[in-house]
Parts: structure tokens; sequence; C-alpha cells
């Protein structure tokens, strides 16, 4: 990189806050910067003199002021990310009162390999006290706490974008933020969708406790509960988009607790003037500055009121994700190595005629992946995969599963097509054939899709960078040179990844990939989706519990995260746990 090119290019959007902004541009002026830095305000349609008091403003670095009309926050950072010249963006907002070491503090993080960073947001001092300071003083030193003790595990709620550094290249690579979110100038739930997908496909976010930036609340009554319903609708598409994060989301809006049932059932059914005359009291204290226990227990059931209120204008909930079944051979093996994970046809039978009685759909490759970028799936769907591609799927479940119309999938360890499962006779266990490369055409022609299980069935989570790159890239090459119609799904060896193999996966080219339920990692997503691993010993009525777990995963983690919940809505309204 050349020493001249700007280090750090500062993303600031603004929307009506012109004395707020001015504060946090003046803070700017004490940054340490040891390198090139420019800083890019976005002026999102806003008629108070914003961006002409922003272009009087004297700082040591070059300024450009920008503007566009209201179009939103998400909008707003985009228009000021492509006009950077930044190796990192920084993203601020307008609301941040900044510590001279910011700049230097995300850049320590990024040094150490992390692809982005966010810092510490304690509420500023002259954040005038309203109903609203102490709660949102209690969540940032929570928040700080917990960051601390972890070691930077950032949870669902961690991935916001009042301040956020992210590498340049990346920022596009991951094409920005989804507009979608924010139109017509809407509040919520971009910054979580745009983290949320650099996480999921690899990329390093780490906390910088060091960086600090100082958030001058001036949000009043009024604004907190329009962000709120505007909250509820964004999460309602966000959920649409990433079905794995409704549990958490519902979580953390209280959807397993008594009242939070009742609300979320309740706020939407009620006629928008009778649930205007039920707030108006509620409002009314808040209002007057009333902070008592009883205000704030009202004011919070009101919020959540206008999330679920919200949430339900923009389509309410997502049905549950598919169901991922993983097999292997098809066939009775006698081997105390590999005979557990092999399931004879009768049991296969049994278990497909157990799924589909228990209401399951089976669907497709396309149709799974379809639904990982947000197309809705019939309720229960499952989709049945094959890891190591035995040449028992040919003679022994093909002709089951034609019989049935169900479709599935084969993932090929592509070094060993028509040889052996080598990787297990290492360990002293019986050698059982794999398909050839005619067999697997003849699997096409009947419908089978055919994916990748790596290159020699390797550790991944084990390889040297060079190593697990090899394993990875060469099905996608080796595969198609046989003739044979690859789609770009992985199945981790022995279900083992990390963030390295989950970034690598991606980097290569491939459109997802499969994990194991409870292997290695509690990541999910388009790169690790959670298969249930059927065994021989698995019954069929086991079977159908496992598959039928998944959709009630989320009302169990609810339960987990509820007494969270629970303990900070009492700690809000002043009682003891």
């Amino acid at each position: 990189m050349s020493e001249s090119r700007c280090r750090f290019s500062i993303v600031v959007p603004t929307y009506q806050r012109r004395d707020v902004l001015i504060e946090t541009l003046h803070s700017l002026r004490a940054l340490e910067t040891p390198w090139p830095v420019e800083l890019i305000v976005v002026v999102d349609g806003s008629t108070d003199g914003s961006a002409e008091a922003a272009r009087a403003v004297d700082l040591p670095f070059p300024v450009t002021v920008l503007e566009q009309p209201n179009r939103g926050a998400a909008a707003a950072r985009n228009h000021g990310a492509a006009r950077a010249q930044g190796e990192y963006l920084l993203f601020l907002d307008d609301d941040m009162v900044v510590d001279p070491r910011l700049l230097v503090e995300h850049d320590a993080v990024l040094a150490q390999g992390a692809d982005g960073a966010v810092g510490h947001i304690p509420l500023h001092p002259d954040s005038p006290p309203t109903l609203l300071t102490p709660g949102v003083e209690r969540w940032v030193r929570l928040r700080h706490e917990r960051l601390t003790r972890t070691r930077g595990r950032l949870a669902l709620g961690d991935l916001l974008t009042g301040q956020l550094s992210v590498r340049s290249e990346l920022f596009a690579a991951a094409g920005g933020f989804d507009e979608h979110f924010n139109e017509g100038g809407s509040f919520g739930a971009e910054d979580t969708d745009f983290l949320h997908r650099l996480i999921e496909s690899g990329a390093v976010i780490r906390y910088a406790p060091g960086a600090i930036s100082y958030q001058r609340y001036v949000v009043t009554t009024d604004q907190y509960l329009r962000q709120w319903r505007q909250g509820g609708r964004a999460d309602a598409v966000l959920v649409r988009k990433h079905p794995s994060l409704a549990g958490t989301l519902a979580a953390q809006h209280g959807a397993g607790t008594p009242v939070g049932r009742l609300l979320r059932r309740w706020a939407p059914a009620v006629p928008g003037r009778a649930g205007r005359a039920l707030a108006a009291p509620v409002v009314a204290r808040a209002r007057s500055g009333s902070a008592d226990l009883l205000t704030r227990w009202l004011f919070t059931r009101l919020r959540d009121a206008q999330y679920w209120r919200g949430f339900a204008e923009a389509g309410g909930p997502v049905p549950a994700p598919p169901v991922v079944l993983a097999y292997h051979a098809v066939e009775d093996v006698d081997d105390a190595v590999v005979g557990p994970w092999c399931v004879g046809p009768e049991l296969l039978e049994r278990h497909l005629d157990a799924l589909t009685a228990a209401g399951f759909t089976w669907i497709d490759l396309a149709q799974f992946l379809a639904s990982l970028d947000g197309a809705e799936l019939p309720p229960r769907s499952a989709l049945l995969t094959f890891d190591d591609g035995y040449a028992s799927l040919l003679t022994a479940a093909a002709p089951l599963l034609e019989r049935r119309g169900i479709p599935a999938v084969v993932l090929l360890v592509s070094d060993q097509i028509g040889g052996r499962n080598e990787w297990d006779t290492r360990r002293g266990a019986t050698e059982l054939p794999l398909l050839t490369t005619e067999q697997l055409h003849e699997l096409a022609r009947r419908g089978w899709t055919l994916g990748a299980h790596s290159r020699t069935h390797a550790h991944l989570v084990h390889a040297d960078d060079a190593a697990l790159a090899d394993e990875l890239a060469a099905p996608l090459a080796d595969i198609p040179a046989l003739g044979l119609p690859l789609q770009p799904v992985l199945a981790y060896p022995h279900g083992e990844h990390d963030a390295r193999v989950r970034a690598a996966t991606r980097r290569v080219g491939y459109a997802a990939a499969f994990a194991l339920e409870g292997r290695t990692s509690s990541a999910r997503g388009r790169f690790a989706f959670p298969r249930i691993e059927v065994r021989r010993d698995t019954t069929p009525e086991q079977l159908v519990a496992a598959a039928l777990a998944p959709a009630r995963r989320p009302a169990q983690e609810i339960e987990r995260e509820l007494r969270g919940v629970a303990r900070r809505v009492l700690a809000l309204t002043g009682r003891r746990p």
C-alpha cells in the first residue's frame, strides 16, 4: 500500500440533526491521525441547514459533504462509501462524540487481522436526562462488560453501525447495506443485516474496547416509539431474509414471556384509534419526565407493543427453515468403525415413510438454495443428502427414492471417485466401494444432484491455508472435468468447520455449505447449515422427533435467553430479579 493512500474514510450519515452533527464534527478535530484521513458527511434530505453548517467546520483533513433526497441511513452510508478513498471505512453516527484515539484503536484491531471492528459507545454525559437514558446507560455498561469478558464474542444485538470500521474491499464485495430496510427514511435492521452477512461469510469482526465514541442521546419518547414500530417492520423483513435469526430476535423482544406473548397477539389486532387512546396516558407520563417504577414498566410494554405492531404490518413471522438429513452408505455393514453410520435399505425406507407421514415435504437442492435467498418453502420442508458417494446409493437408495418421488443430493470426495473409503480404512474400517464416474452419470440421469465433500475427506480445520484451498477448490474443477453436473455446495468432512474454513469455502466459489448438528462450531447460516446425522440406531420415531426439533428450537433458545431479557426488564423498572 502506498504511504500516501488515505488510511480511513470516516462516513457520517445525518438527517435533521444539525446541532448534534456539528458537535460530532468538532470532536473530530482532536483525532489522532498518524496517516491520511478523510471525512465524508452525507446529508440525507435534511432541511435544517446541516449541509451548510458541515461545510463551515474547519478540520485538519479533507471534508466532503454530499447531499441526497431522504432515502434512509443505508442509502446514505452506501453513497458515502462509494466516494471514499480509504483503505478502511469507519461508519459513525451523527450523534457520536469521539475519543481522540478512536481511529488508532480501530487500526490496531484491524492490523491484527480483523476485517472489521465495533467499538465502545457509552452515553455522553451531556445527554439530556429522560425516561430512556438510564436504560441506555445500563445496556452500554452490560454490553461492554460482556464483550470484555467473552473476548469480543459478538451477539446479534451487538451488530451496530453507530461506530463500525470495515475494510473497503470487503464492504464492496458484500454489496454494502441493503437499502430496502430503510426505504422512505425508515429505521432499523440494515446494520444487523450487513454485519450478519459479513460474519456468515467468514469475515472476522472484533470488539475494540479502546475505540470509544460517546453517544449524545437526544431521542424523544415519541421518536423512540416510532423507531420501535419501524424496527418491528424492518425485523420482519430481516427474518425473511435470514430465517435463522427469527428465534433470537423474538427472544430479544420478550416473545416468550406471558406479557410478551399477549402483546404479540394483541397489539396488531387493536385498531389505531383504540391503541392511541390506550397509549396516551403512558406517553403523557413519559413526556412529563416521570421515571417512577410504574411509568417505566408501562412504557416498556408500550414500546414492545409498537414493535410487534410493526412486525405484523410487514408480514409477521416466517416459516421454520428446512430440515436437512445426512446419510452415508445405504447397506448393512457389520463393522465397528463405519457400521454405525451405515443405514440399511429397509431402515431408510421406514425413515422416509415416517417423515412423509409426519407431514414433511421433500425439496430439491435448487429449492433449498432459493430459500437461503429468501424464497418461501412449504411447511416442514426436508432435504435428503448422502455423504461420500457410496456405490450402494445407486443399487439400494435410488430405487426407494424413485418410487416415492424424493430428490436427493450426493456429496462426493473428488479424489476417490470410483475408489474406496480410504479415510476410514486407515482406521481399520471395512472397505466400501464408491460410485464410479459411469455410475454417477446414471444417478444424475435419474435426477440426483451432485455436490462436493472435499478432495480427500481431510480434517479441514487442521489443514494449513494451502492444503485447505486445495481441498476446497479441487472438486469444483475435477468433478466437472469428468463431465458430471456439479452444483457448488459442500459438506464439511466430519462436520468440522471454523471461521477460517467458512471464509475459504465462500472465497473459492461455493454457494452454500453443510455442517452437522453439534459438531465443532455453533455457527449457523449459508456456510454452516446444520444437518441431522442419521445413524444405524436411529429409529423412525427418533428421526421424526429430531426433524421436528428445528421448528421448536427457536422456542428453546427463547427460554434460555428469556432469563436475561427478564433481568434487564426488571432492572430497568428498578426491581430485583
